[in-house]
């Protein structure tokens, strides 16, 4: 008897063959919304997607749908990315999705003006944050396609413009499903070297949903993550792509992203040698005004005969000293003046010479008596003359008046 597996075997060998295969584990699709089935107990999302001659069965757990940022309806051509599985009850393969956009312009431009207003909340696009690129830049990095003609238009002006220039390139998808995480990782490698002084983003012109790539949310946050400055040349005049709005600068072409990115190195030597012989020249003016200064110096008396400014300045020292000795004098003898003045003055209200004059100085209790209202009859007093000091009992007090004219 031949051998045998069951249906379940079945499902179960061929749900582990998808699940090994690298890209149907996660992949984009894109197709037309077809039989759209939202379940309000569940929350979980089924539809079809499909295109011009076959479709497949699709389903969106509630736990994906629930962020979405437009509504899906029949007819709605979009873009999915997910991963096949078999639902092994059925025994039928589907498409898990994970995310959903829209591909339609008419969708396309829903979705950006939504994933816009997000990003420019999140501050993405906030002015103040923008980086200047360095006053010299010695080292450039692209993220670009290899083959695209944006490559070879950045290096012949990088090369033109700055001969020395150090190139480093990151190949990256600029369309397709593939190019959102190609351009930002090769944004976040750049940063994690460190080496470049400035980066490029960009490709050649193209369609609007060719340049999707750049309006993707990956991007826009590498961008605005980028510790380097960032250049997007997208190679759009009239329309503005998120990248656009996030770079630190903007060119409208792939050539103008390489004449913002290094300096001009022909012009600057150029300048470098003008400033060089104006600088010389500044410098011949100056020892010319300097030399000529000199010789008249070396003409004047001082040098030619030295000891005539050496006589003149002892003569002018001399009559320094003559001036501050007699200022010394006069100070002396105008100090002595005032001294014997004030002496005079003081010895005239001296006590003695008052005593000399026939007064007396009465103490009480070794106290000066200045009024008669502190002395009694039988009082003991003291009586101070000029050469004696007398002691006296009071025996009789007569007050006296004084008018006063």
């Amino acid at each position: 008897m031949r051998d045998f597996i069951t249906v379940s075997k079945l499902n179960e060998y061929l749900n582990q063959l998808i699940n090994s295969d690298e890209f149907l584990v996660d992949f984009w699709l894109m197709g037309e919304i077809s039989g759209l089935k939202l379940y309000q107990q569940s929350g979980h999302m089924y539809f079809t997607l499909k295109d011009e001659e076959t479709s497949i069965s699709c389903v969106m757990f509630k736990s994906r749908n629930r962020s979405l940022e437009f509504k899906p309806e029949d007819g709605m051509e979009v873009l999915a990315r997910g991963y096949v599985s078999i639902y092994a009850r059925q025994g039928k393969y589907q498409f898990y999705v994970e995310q959903i956009h829209p591909y339609g312009q008419g969708g396309l431009f829903l979705y950006l003006e939504k994933l816009k207003k997000k990003l420019q909340k999140a501050g993405c696009f906030d002015l103040d944050k923008k980086k200047s690129l360095p006053g010299m830049v010695n080292k450039v990095g692209i993220v670009t396609s290899q083959d695209g003609a944006a490559l070879r238009d950045i290096l012949r002006v990088l090369r033109q413009r700055h001969p020395d220039v150090e190139i480093i390139l990151v190949h990256s998808s600029v369309q397709g499903v593939d190019a959102p995480g190609e351009i930002a990782q090769g944004i976040r490698l750049l940063n994690q070297q460190g080496y470049v002084d400035v980066i490029i983003i960009g490709r050649g012109g193209g369609s609007f949903e060719d340049l999707m790539a750049f309006n993707s949310e990956e991007v826009v946050l590498a961008i605005n993550d980028s510790v380097i400055p960032v250049i997007s040349a997208v190679g759009h005049e009239v329309d503005i792509s998120l990248a656009d709005l996030a770079a630190d600068l903007r060119a409208a072409t792939p050539t103008q992203a390489a004449q913002m990115a290094v300096p001009d190195i022909l012009s600057l030597q150029k300048e470098i040698v003008m400033y060089q012989q104006r600088l010389i020249k500044a410098v011949d003016r100056h020892l010319a005004y300097y030399n000529e200064t000199l010789d008249h110096l070396m003409m004047e008396k001082v040098w030619q005969e030295p000891h005539l400014m050496i006589e003149k300045q002892e003569e002018f020292l001399q009559d320094l000293q003559k001036n501050l000795a007699r200022g010394i004098s006069n100070i002396i003898k105008e100090k002595g003046t005032r001294f014997a003045f004030n002496l005079a003055k003081l010895d005239s209200l001296s006590p003695v010479k008052i005593l000399q004059r026939g007064y007396a100085v009465i103490r009480k209790d070794d106290k000066i008596v200045r009024d008669e209202a502190n002395i009694t009859q039988g009082d003991y007093l003291k009586v101070s003359l000029e050469n004696a000091d007398l002691g006296v009992v009071v025996r009789d007090k007569e007050k006296i008046i004084r008018w006063e004219i």
